[in-house]
C-alpha cells in the first residue's frame, strides 16, 4: 500500500504539520530506479531525462529527520479540509518503503472553483456530480525530489523547486553576501573602474562569486599565475593593468572573469575554435 502525506504550514511548533491525505495501491509518482543522474553542480545543465543527485543525504543539516524512522501510517491523522489553503508540500511513501517522492505545492496550484466531475471512485458505474466549491490538488507524474532510502540518496531536477521542502538546502548554490562580494572585488587580480562596487553586482554574478571564491581558495601561487594567463588568453575584451589585474567596470566584464576562474573557456582540438562551456560535468563524478 502506498500513502500520500500532506505537509501544512503551521506557525506553532507543537501543532501537527503532517497529515495523511490518502492511501492507494498504485504508485502516485513515476520513479525509475535506474534514472540517469549526476552529482549536483550548479554549473551543470541537465539533459531532459537526467537528475541531480546528492549522496549521504541523511548527513546534511537539511535532511528531514522522519525519513530515518520506520514509516507508520497510523501515526498520521486524516487530512482536514479546513487546512486546504495551508498545503505546503506532499510526499508519497511508495516502492515498498524505499522511495519517498516529494512535490512542492504553491498557492497558485491550489484550485477552488465550481465544476462538474465524474465520480468514478464512489460509484461503480460512475456519475456526474456538481460541486459549488471543488478543491483540487494537482499531482504531477514526475515529483520534484525523490529520496531513495536504501542508498541514502536524494534526486532532484531543480534546486529552486525544493528549497521550501528541505529548509537550508539552498546553501548548495547560495549568493555571496555583500561582505563576500566586496572581498572578492578587492582581490589583487581585479582593478575596479567606473565606480563599480558590490552594490552593482546582481544575483547571478553573486552566485558565481560564491563558487569562484571556493575555487580560488584551492589554488596556490603557481596555479593563480596559470589561471591569470589562461583568462588573458580567452578574455581579450578584459583590459589588464600592471600585468597583474583585470579591469572590471560592469556586470558583463565581471561575468567574463568569473567564467574564466571556473575555466569555462576551451579550444576544440580539431578545428581550434574557442568556445564557452554553458554546462560543466566532472567526468570523475559522472554517474548513470
Amino acid at each position: 500500500m502506498n500513502f500520500l502525506i500532506a505537509k501544512i504550514r503551521e506557525r506553532r511548533q507543537r501543532d501537527q504539520k503532517y497529515w495523511k491525505l490518502l492511501s492507494i495501491e498504485e504508485d502516485l509518482y513515476t520513479v525509475d530506479p535506474s534514472m540517469p543522474h549526476v552529482p549536483y553542480n550548479p554549473a551543470t545543465n541537465l539533459d531532459e531525462d537526467e537528475w541531480f543527485s546528492l549522496d549521504s543525504f541523511s548527513q546534511h543539516p537539511f535532511f528531514l529527520p522522519f525519513l530515518k524512522d520506520e514509516f507508520n501510517s497510523s501515526a498520521y491523522l486524516q487530512f482536514r479540509e479546513q487546512d486546504f489553503s495551508k498545503l505546503d508540500f506532499l510526499f508519497s511513501y511508495q516502492g515498498n518503503g524505499n522511495f519517498f517522492c516529494f512535490q512542492n505545492i504553491t498557492k497558485s496550484q491550489l484550485v477552488r472553483k465550481k465544476c462538474i466531475y465524474l465520480d468514478g471512485y464512489r460509484s461503480i458505474n460512475g456519475e456526474y456530480v456538481y460541486s459549488e466549491d471543488s478543491k483540487l490538488i494537482p499531482i504531477h507524474s514526475i515529483p520534484d525530489a525523490i529520496y531513495q532510502k536504501d542508498i541514502d540518496r536524494l534526486y532532484f531536477k531543480r534546486l529552486s523547486s525544493i528549497t521550501s521542502i528541505f529548509d537550508g538546502i539552498s546553501v548548495l548554490f547560495r549568493e555571496a553576501t555583500n561582505e563576500e562580494t566586496q572581498e572578492f572585488l578587492n582581490n589583487p587580480m581585479i582593478s575596479l573602474e567606473n565606480g563599480f562596487n558590490a552594490s552593482n553586482v546582481k544575483t547571478p554574478n553573486r552566485k558565481r562569486i560564491a563558487l569562484a571564491m571556493q575555487t580560488l581558495s584551492r589554488f596556490d601561487d603557481r596555479e593563480m599565475n596559470e589561471l591569470f594567463t589562461y583568462i588573458r588568453q580567452y578574455c581579450n575584451d578584459l583590459r589588464v593593468v600592471d600585468e597583474r589585474a583585470f579591469v572590471i567596470g560592469s556586470e558583463d566584464q565581471l561575468k567574463a572573469l568569473l567564467y574564466g576562474i571556473e575555466q569555462r573557456y576551451y579550444t576544440t582540438p580539431v578545428d581550434q575554435e574557442k568556445r564557452l562551456a554553458n554546462s560543466v560535468v566532472s567526468l570523475r563524478d559522472s554517474a548513470s
